[in-house]
């Protein structure tokens, strides 16, 4: 069944306990704190998946997976990720929302065990105050929203764990389809329930298609006869 929000086993002690320093700590002008445009961007990002028509809910596990897409791409949230138990997280991010929260432009509400997040009410005033920042990084900002429009919890962990583990083939120029699926399906050998070595392939070609990863074709990737490649 699919899911949405927090999957359970970040709903621990240890994942809602408060984070220590962290440098995603934001710099301070005349003795106030300032928030980092880049973490006011991600709300932007937020704020416009919210408009389309057929999204999915956004939880804290869904915002993760877009935060980390972005901050990959580039957009500068000062964010560390490492291999999670689903895809790619960042203790830094519950500092960054916290701080979004408390300056009213993110909002979380539980709704049994999920945490829904969605865009806090100071948002639109606030948001004229980065549109510069937002022009800036504006390739950044719609390519996420393009990628995460209708994609689901568990459709964005995959999307993220493909994108995390095909950057740490970097010692390889040009790692190829089966070198990112060999990767991934090693990463998670311990996910249950299993992760689908079909649809973890599919996912790595239609990436590929779409520009976010460059990787050699492989005519062995186990995909669906209408995606398969010519050997």
């Amino acid at each position: 069944m699919l899911s949405y929000g927090a999957h359970s086993k970040e709903l621990t002690m240890k994942f809602l306990a408060p984070v220590g320093d962290q440098p995603i700590e934001p710099a301070t002008r005349n003795g106030q704190a300032t928030l980092n445009p880049a973490w006011v961007a991600l709300v932007e990002i937020l704020a416009r998946i919210e408009q389309q028509p057929y999204h999915w809910p956004i939880g804290r596990t869904l915002f993760q997976k877009i935060a980390y897409v972005a901050t990959n791409e580039g957009l500068p949230t000062g964010l560390q990720y490492q291999r999670g138990s689903f895809g790619p997280f960042s203790v830094d991010l519950k500092v960054l929302e916290a701080k979004l929260i408390n300056n009213g432009l993110l909002q979380e509400e539980r709704q049994g065990k999920m945490f829904m997040v969605t865009v806090g009410p100071n948002f639109t005033r606030i948001r004229q105050k980065y549109t510069a920042q937002f022009e800036q990084w504006g390739q950044i900002i719609d390519k996420t929203v393009d990628l995460f429009s209708r994609v689901n919890t568990d459709q964005a962990e995959v999307i993220a764990t493909v994108l995390f583990a095909a950057g740490e083939l970097k010692d390889q120029a040009r790692p190829s389809e089966t070198d990112v699926l060999d990767a991934v399906m090693h990463w998670k050998q311990k996910r249950r329930p299993p992760l689908d070595r079909g649809t973890v392939a599919s996912t790595i070609r239609n990436l590929a298609a779409l520009k976010w990863l460059a990787v050699t074709p492989n005519p062995n990737l186990p995909v669906p006869e209408e995606e398969a490649i010519p050997a």
